[in-house]
């Protein structure tokens, strides 16, 4: 008895310190189980000590993701619950998102969503350019019938935020009839269980077959793709997405036959990101079929991020976009940058959140107006700003800085073309293609709008860098 005793002291003693032995201590931990970043060093953190502390051991304690795993497919084969902290079970083995949309109620941060996207549509068509704004439903959208017994899966909010876009005259799609007309006809747009997120490469194929079905209403040229244009085949996934959960499911995966120009690598040390979303991406096609389409630059998300960019790619001539959450809220910047034909911004149904799309950033949101809407009017004494203007030049992107203590409503930068200026610290700045600026032999005029009239002040020709003293920097 006394042996027993002793053995199982020894083996409680090894059960404890072990996981101990294997505490991970690395900085910007990331757990591949649960997708999120681990508990940092609880003494530098805001918040209750205590409960830091708690969170700190229970995310670094050796083991951790075994022992999860481990519990979640003990309950899995027993009780039949998903226990993931990413996942649950729906009705028929069909697996669902953890945290079903549920709350979200209609209120003023649909308002502004739906203003923020007014101003994006009122400001393309003003420059002659086609914008289309793209809703993708989640999941449980299209599959209502497999939602588990007891969650209430409640879209009242939605059908509110299309009549603001309506009263907005917003052109856009809902792709949620698409993709549940989709599984009427047999076609399943979701997988049963992997990557319960997001739609799969059928479903993005076809739901971007419907975006680019209705921009072509408003955008000459556009290329609709065919199933024939890509190679159609499954791949069998063993377990769910960013998760150690068996699965054994064969999901649809295509792939483009042809391959364009990657561009990203040139502009992605200079281009101006949000910290938590910097997916961003340039692709030139030069096959016949799209030459004549236009220019495309999308505000996307991770629907279009993970499984839709390839039909994009497939769609356009030339094709960059970027991570939309928060960017957006950037957008004169990119549009300065790219001068596209066409603009689409798509948002998934369930990123209607601050941490993507700020309340703040919406409310404060505004876009300069066409520079032609104001008359101009000259001063009868010329001013020399050009000891204010400064240039910060790169491989790519070229930054135009006016350095002034004045503040106006708008500002804007001519350079052969038209360019908004944003304000900064400095004064006001834009950001232009390098190659346009290297290649215009025209002077930089700044143009601003005060007491609604428009006084332009004409630098000297920038080219004479020792007569304007512009600062230059590779």
């Amino acid at each position: 008895m006394k042996a027993i005793k002793i053995i199982s002291l020894i083996l409680f003693a090894v059960i404890v310190t072990v996981p101990l032995c294997f505490f991970n201590t690395q900085s910007n931990a990331a757990s591949e189980i649960d997708n999120r970043m681990l508990t940092e060093n609880p003494f530098t953190l805001e918040g209750d000590l205590t409960d830091n502390l708690q969170n700190y051991v229970n995310d670094r304690i050796g083991f951790r993701d075994e022992m999860i795993t481990a519990y979640t497919i003990l309950n899995d084969r027993v009780f039949h619950k998903m226990v993931h902290p990413s996942y649950t079970y729906g009705k028929n083995g069909y697996v669902f998102g953890a945290g079903i949309t549920t709350k979200n109620t209609f209120s003023d941060y649909h308002i502004a969503f739906a203003d923020m996207i007014a101003q994006i549509q009122e400001y393309c068509n003003d420059r002659g350019v086609p914008f289309l704004f793209v809703f993708n439903p989640a999941k449980p959208a299209v599959y209502q019938d497999k939602i588990a017994n007891g969650i209430n899966y409640n879209r009242e909010w939605v059908d509110l935020l299309f009549k603001e876009l309506d009263k907005r005259s917003i052109y856009y799609l809902d792709n949620t009839e698409s993709l549940a007309q989709l599984r009427k006809e047999g076609i399943e747009g979701f997988n049963t269980m992997y990557d319960a997120n997001h739609w799969n490469d059928l479903g993005a194929f076809y739901g971007t077959r419907s975006m680019l079905d209705r921009l072509s209403k408003v955008c000459d040229s556009v290329h609709i793709n065919s199933l024939d244009e890509f190679n159609v085949s499954e791949i069998l996934q063993t377990s769910l997405l960013v998760s150690k959960f068996p699965i054994h499911e064969y999901v649809p995966k295509l792939d483009l036959k042809i391959s364009a120009k990657r561009l990203r690598d040139n502009y992605y040390s200079e281009i101006k990101l949000n910290e938590s979303y910097k997916t961003f991406g340039y692709f030139i096609n030069n096959s016949e079929e799209v030459k004549d389409t236009p220019k495309a630059l999308v505000f996307q998300g991770s629907y279009m991020n993970s499984y839709g960019a390839k039909y994009l790619i497939n769609a356009f001539k030339e094709y960059i976009y970027v991570h939309d959450y928060q960017n957006v809220l950037d957008f004169a910047y990119y549009y300065n940058i790219f001068q596209p034909d066409c603009v689409i911004f798509e948002v998934a149904e369930y990123t209607f959140l601050d941490k993507y799309f700020s309340l703040k950033g919406m409310q404060e949101f505004k876009l300069n107006p066409v520079l032609s809407t104001f008359e101009e009017v000259m001063n009868t004494v010329p001013v020399d700003y050009s000891n204010s203007i400064s240039i910060e030049e790169g491989e790519s992107l070229t930054k135009i800085i006016w350095h002034t203590d004045q503040t106006y409503p708008y500002v804007w930068l001519e350079l052969d073309s038209i360019y908004d200026m944003q304000k900064n610290d400095e004064g006001y700045e834009t950001t232009i293609e390098t190659t346009q600026y290297e290649e215009s032999n025209s002077s930089i005029i700044i143009h601003v709008y005060r007491d609604d009239e428009l006084y332009p002040y004409k630098t000297v020709p920038y080219r004479k860098s020792y007569s304007i003293q512009l600062t230059k920097s590779k």
